[in-house]
């Protein structure tokens, strides 16, 4: 026996819990699996048709089921035995669940479809069900027996004679698959544009803080007024002097930086130390600073386009850097950098190790005057500060958009117009699982959540904006509804986009957070973005070599969905003869790589395309 443990490898006792993990996770994720994604029948006979979806926000899954919950009251459903079920899971998990059983076969039948590299183009094509020649015909549950009573009769007629997809306010662009030419998902509902949240209570007390700071003419306040001599300063003194004696919220960014400025120095004065002017998070969406890149690095688009009249893609942007059209060092840099460092300064301390609940936790409990956001984050926000335990510690909300800069502040050349939001669509897009033996009632489902009686009242109690044409938005929604005037975002510089090299990727996003967290300064920024680019192993160089690859990849997608369509079209579809002929062009246009080709060879007519 003691011979026995001298010899016995702990690592064994190791490899037994391991073994042992992975037998019960397996058979856990089988019983889940299969109670999740099942359509046989209940143990009362019911055949149940499951709706997947990752929106986890607080309304969302309890109007899924109210909506849920009254289709399947309907005297036809019930009749013919059948029940809706919906199944919400967490973001991190819902691709893989998906996919996975997308494959096996066992996938719900119905699902929200996500933007992933691993379902789009052919995938897409097949595990969904096209639904163009639906889409093109009325919705059945707009007819007027199903209407919001006394809707005036232009609405009501349009609504019951429209195609399905005209009914949506932006005629179901979302869901359509260009590459496809066809219709793959029903969204159900939008988010609109990001805003920022005040806390009105901070807001006042700052004002009156930063209004006799002003009046005493105290040191911190000095270096903010602009003048000739002081182009540093954010507002002239004049102008600044005015906010601060008003009520309202910043209406332009110099007095929105005047008022960032002034809630530093309010929590210094105040010894609060938790309090902090923007709450922000590693989450890159709620850093209020990365927006105004839009406006910084979109000036010189016209000059980086090779394909002009397309939208820029990730190789032009590079290839700009080769042909010395713009670097590190050209002025949208160096003042969109002076930018975001200033932004930062406004962070929370260590922002980048807090998560997006986290940042929005810190707003809600008043420790920070303002929060940058979607439309999906509202309900959350004004839920949690409405049930804060204490009636003393709740404090209005006031919703505003996106600042420029006004004549006179700083950055006045620069941030003189919003980026638009006219090209906002619909959300959370609803799939057909193309093998689900439910098709017919699924369709109807959808076809019921998006008529304009449903989608209105769903959206009103979710409160996130509807996506029918005439349906009113929820109060706590209005400030959301997309701002059409500004100019179109297709045409920016952005240098972490998902075809790019995961070296120059990953370089730009570290070396970023480095400089914004002040460990690195700008030349060293600039230093290490400039060896990793002229790298011409992981550089420019690789990025070219990468767009190939994508291309070619691109191309046999569309070969494998072309030969797909051809077959339908020999079975008799008109709309897969509408999608073979789209595939076709995109493949004589861009097949193989044509077109990076071509650009290769137009700037470089002497060299030959870099080969690994």
């Amino acid at each position: 026996m003691k011979r026995f443990f001298k010899n016995f490898s702990l690592n064994w006792i190791a490899v037994a819990l391991l073994l042992g993990a992975f037998i019960f996770s397996a058979v856990r994720f089988y019983l889940i699996t299969d109670e999740n994604t099942s359509a046989e029948a209940d143990a009362a006979g019911k055949r149940v048709i499951r709706i997947a979806h990752w929106q986890l926000e607080p309304g969302f899954r309890e109007s899924m089921q109210w909506a849920i919950d009254t289709y399947n009251a309907r005297p036809e459903v019930q009749a013919a035995n059948i029940e809706i079920a919906q199944l919400a899971l967490p973001s991190k998990f819902y691709n893989q669940f998906i996919y996975v059983h997308m494959i096996s076969g066992t996938a719900p039948d119905i699902a929200v479809k996500r933007d992933t590299a691993t379902i789009k183009g052919n995938a897409l094509s097949k595990f969904f069900t096209p639904l163009g020649s639906y889409v093109e015909q009325p919705n059945p549950y707009n007819a007027p027996e199903y209407q919001v009573p006394n809707l005036p009769n232009e609405l009501s007629q349009f609504l019951a004679n429209a195609p399905w997809r005209d009914t949506y306010f932006d005629g179901m662009q979302s869901a359509y698959d260009p590459s496809l030419s066809d219709y793959y998902t029903i969204p159900i509902s939008s988010w609109g544009g990001y805003r920022i949240f005040y806390n009105l209570e901070i807001l006042q007390a700052v004002k009156s803080f930063a209004l006799a700071a002003a009046t005493a003419n105290d040191a911190w306040i000095q270096p903010l007024w602009r003048s000739p001599q002081q182009t540093e300063g954010f507002i002239p003194q004049a102008a600044g002097r005015a906010w601060l004696e008003n009520d309202q919220v910043p209406q332009t960014l110099g007095q929105f930086m005047l008022y960032c400025q002034a809630v530093k120095q309010y929590a210094e004065a105040a010894q609060q130390p938790y309090l902090t002017p923007i709450s922000a998070s590693s989450y890159g969406l709620d850093q209020i600073g990365n927006i105004y890149g839009e406006q910084f690095l979109s000036r010189n688009w016209k000059s980086l386009s090779l394909d002009l009249g397309s939208s820029l893609n990730t190789m032009e942007f590079i290839a700009g850097y080769e042909r010395g059209i713009w670097d590190f060092d050209s002025p949208e840099f160096l003042e969109f950098f002076k930018l975001l460092k200033l932004f930062t300064s406004y962070y929370p301390n260590g922002f980048l190790g807090l998560d997006r609940e986290q940042a929005r936790r810190r707003f809600v409990l008043g420790q920070a005057a303002i929060y940058y956001a979607g439309g999906w984050d509202a309900s959350s926000i004004y839920k949690g500060v409405n049930s804060r335990d204490k009636i003393e510690d709740r404090f209005p909300i006031e919703v505003a958009p996106s600042l420029i800069a006004a004549p006179g502040e700083r950055w006045d050349n620069w941030i003189d117009e919003r980026v638009t939001e006219a090209d906002a669509k619909g959300g959370v897009p609803f799939a057909i699982n193309k093998r689900s033996p439910n098709f017919d009632w699924a369709l109807d489902f959808l076809q019921y959540i998006s008529s304009h009686r449903i989608n209105e009242a769903f959206n009103q109690r979710s409160e996130w904006l509807p996506v029918i044409v005439g349906a009113k938005p929820p109060a706590t929604m209005q400030a959301f509804i997309p701002i059409v005037q500004g100019f179109p975002k297709s045409f920016i510089l952005n240098m972490q986009r998902y075809d790019a090299p995961a070296s120059i990727r990953n370089a730009y996003g570290h070396s970023m957070k480095l400089y914004l967290t002040g460990d690195i300064e700008a030349a060293e920024f600039k230093a290490r973005m400039a060896e990793v680019l002229n790298n011409p192993k992981i550089g420019t160089r690789r990025a070219w070599l990468k767009a190939k690859q994508d291309a070619v990849d691109n191309t046999r997608a569309n070969d494998r969905t072309l030969s797909v369509e051809r077959l339908n079209v020999e079975l008799g579809s008109e709309s897969a003869g509408q999608r073979e002929r789209a595939l076709f062009y995109i493949g004589l246009t861009q097949g193989e790589g044509a077109h990076v080709e071509r650009w290769w060879h137009e700037l470089y007519p002497e060299e030959e395309y870099p080969s690994y």
